[in-house]
């Protein structure tokens, strides 16, 4: 209704008190009658309202309107009258934008969608946080708590921050250490865990799809704070990134107890520093790959179900001292089993390994092992792969019951390393069970060693095994040592400087080894010698020179009691610094020898054939 100015009417009843009635009621009337003539022009007009104001569903009146248009545009105007061409109306988006083609329409929705999807993340800054609760770590636990209902990442601006008790994270959390973050333990207990100490998940059902990244500092205090303790310790996950930032100075645990999770990517990101206070840590490693057997390996919480650890990728990380703490005893080890259960798809790629004390790769009951182009200097000892003793605990079945078995595993793959002073162990070693499981299917290949205190490459109990292309110098004793193994190969490898036997196959059933192609030189002790009951030793096309440097008693090319039905053939010694250029002993039958050029090889002779029913024709063998 228009504004109106009525008259007043005074207390007194009089005329004019009458008339000043009168007046406003006709006042109140002509405004009634001017609204309505106000209503009826709205009602008319045609510029009332614009459709972009109408809401209609998800969409404005305006937007449908235009959509349609559109839509209506492009099919009528493409319209080719027999309706063969691509129909059109679907280059139409839901914004009423129109594309070239169908498909760049889907393209477009598509990724608004994806960004829609990625919008859903929560983004949260720790700083309000802090404000409120003045702590990091009430803060740090109020930030992932929103992660219970919804996915959030959580970004930790830069500063020092302490830590003074565990802070658990949940399923779908996503945590950005900035640059210039510090974060320092100040308690006795694990810094971040995957579940609250009641949790019972089983399988791969705990809390994951987690991501933990940045370029900050975790530190564990360890040469402050001197009881045990690991930095992450996850549990039951699917799905764990961990990328970029320092986990540094631990003192007894693990940087991260990986136990019984899946999927997990551990990319650039470096570890530094380890201290064993009491001594009865040796075996602890910056990433531990565990299962869920007890609460004894793993005691953040349960189920103790013995789900193993799958699928686990580490790569382009460093591992090394810190400015107050030595090195780690181990980069990745696990050390614990169940009997039926193995650890599978353990990639270890393109990582640097420092100063640990004990092996920097232990992998115990692994499946699927690939450990290529990484490198590792000043290590007590290099990789190692193997099975548990019979006798230990890791042999028992899931009700703690022995079972006086060991479970086989298959396809370790150990390639591309570089090894540099390794000062106690081997550089390489694939260790089955004597008489009582083989590993299979190994491959060492490429691999460049500069200084054992042992042996270059040891493979003991396994079978169906290729060592290849690989360059050992300065190795402390045997160059190549196959134990106990069957149908492989080791061919096309170089050594120099080898304190033992350039090769050695040595002990009982060694059937179906060929040693061929192989260049030794400089060799303390015989430069291919073969022992033990094997059949079908094939020693062809190797060159050898200057074997037997250490003593009187060694040979460039020895085979000793007990080999039969095998070959030496084509071979090249050259040097006079072995007892003979080639020796075969008198308990050694049916050996086929022919080609080799051994003159002037060794101080005695060239040529010592003592064996059984030895074989000189280069016809057929009938």
């Amino acid at each position: 209704m228009a504004n109106v100015a009525l008259k007043r009417v005074d207390a007194a009843w009089d005329r004019e008190a009458r008339n000043n009635i009168n007046d406003s009621f006709s006042i109140i009337e002509k405004g009634f009658n001017k609204t309505s003539l106000e209503l009826q022009d709205h009602i008319n007009s045609a510029a009332a309202h614009r459709s972009s104001q109408i809401k209609h569903g998800m969409y404005t009146v305006g937007n449908r309107l235009d959509n349609l248009h559109s839509r209506f545009v492009n099919l009528v105007v493409n319209h080719d009258g027999e309706d063969v061409k691509e129909v059109v109306d679907l280059r139409v988006a839901s914004d009423a934008t129109i594309h070239p083609t169908a498909k760049d329409r889907f393209d477009y929705e598509f990724a608004q969608i994806d960004q829609k999807i990625s919008d859903a993340m929560v983004y949260v800054s720790l700083k309000p946080f802090l404000n409120k609760l003045g702590n990091f770590t009430k803060a740090m636990q109020a930030a992932l708590d929103l992660s219970k209902t919804y996915p959030v990442k959580i970004v930790v601006p830069p500063g020092t921050y302490t830590q003074r008790e565990t802070i658990r994270v949940y399923q779908g959390a996503r945590i950005e250490f900035q640059a210039g973050v510090h974060v320092k333990r100040d308690f006795v207990g694990s810094m971040f865990v995957n579940g609250d100490a009641t949790d019972q998940s089983t399988g791969y059902n705990g809390n994951g799809n987690i991501v933990i990244e940045g370029q900050g500092i975790i530190d564990s205090m360890g040469h402050v704070i001197k009881q045990q303790c690991s930095i992450f310790a996850f549990a039951h996950a699917s799905g764990i990134t961990m990328r970029d930032i320092t986990l540094r100075n631990v003192c007894g645990g693990h940087a991260f107890d990986c136990a019984g999770n899946e999927d997990v990517l551990i990319d650039n990101v470096t570890f530094e520093g380890f201290a064993d206070y009491v001594g009865d840590r040796w075996f602890s490693a910056a990433v531990q790959v565990d299962l869920m057997r007890s609460a004894s390996n793993f005691g953040a919480f349960g189920a103790y179900d013995h789900t193993p650890t799958r699928n686990i990728t580490m790569q382009n990380c460093k591992i090394r001292k810190s400015a107050e703490l030595g090195g780690y005893p181990r980069a990745i080890d696990s050390h614990t089993s169940t009997d039926g259960v193995l650890y599978s798809g353990i990639r270890f790629l393109n990582n640097k390994v420092y100063d640990c004390t004990e092996w920097a790769v232990s992998g115990n009951k692994w499946q699927d092992v690939f450990v290529d182009g990484n490198t590792f200097e000043n290590c007590s000892g290099g990789v190692r792969t193997l099975l548990p003793s019979v006798s230990s605990v890791y042999t028992q079945d899931k009700n703690g019951n022995p079972t006086g078995r060991v479970n086989k595993t298959k396809r370790h793959t150990i390639t591309n390393n570089k090894f540099i002073n390794m000062s106690v162990d081997h550089a390489i070693q694939v260790y089955g069970r004597k008489g009582y499981q083989t590993i299979d299917h190994v491959a060492i290949k490429g691999n460049q060693i500069d200084g054992t205190t042992r042996h270059g490459i040891h493979v003991s109990d396994v079978k169906h095994f290729v060592i290849e292309g690989n360059n050992m110098e300065n190795i402390g004793h045997h160059g190549v040592l196959v134990t106990r193994s069957t149908r492989g190969k080791v061919h096309h490898n170089t050594g120099r400087d080898i304190q033992g036997n350039g090769v050695r196959i040595e002990e009982g059933n060694c059937d179906y080894v060929s040693v061929d192609d192989n260049t030794l030189e400089e060799i303390g002790f015989s430069g291919i010698s073969v022992s033990g009951d094997s059949e079908y030793v094939q020693v062809d096309e190797n060159t050898i020179m200057n074997a037997g440097k250490r003593g009187d008693e060694y040979d460039f090319i020895l085979f000793m009691d007990g080999v039969k039905n095998s070959a030496v053939r084509n071979n090249t010694a050259t040097g006079k610094t072995g007892r003979h250029g080639m020796y075969l002993t008198s308990k050694c039958s049916s050996i086929q020898h022919y080609g080799n050029r051994l003159k002037g090889a060794g101080k005695v002779s060239a040529l010592n054939d003592k064996s059984v029913d030895p074989i000189l024709t280069a016809g057929n063998i009938t």
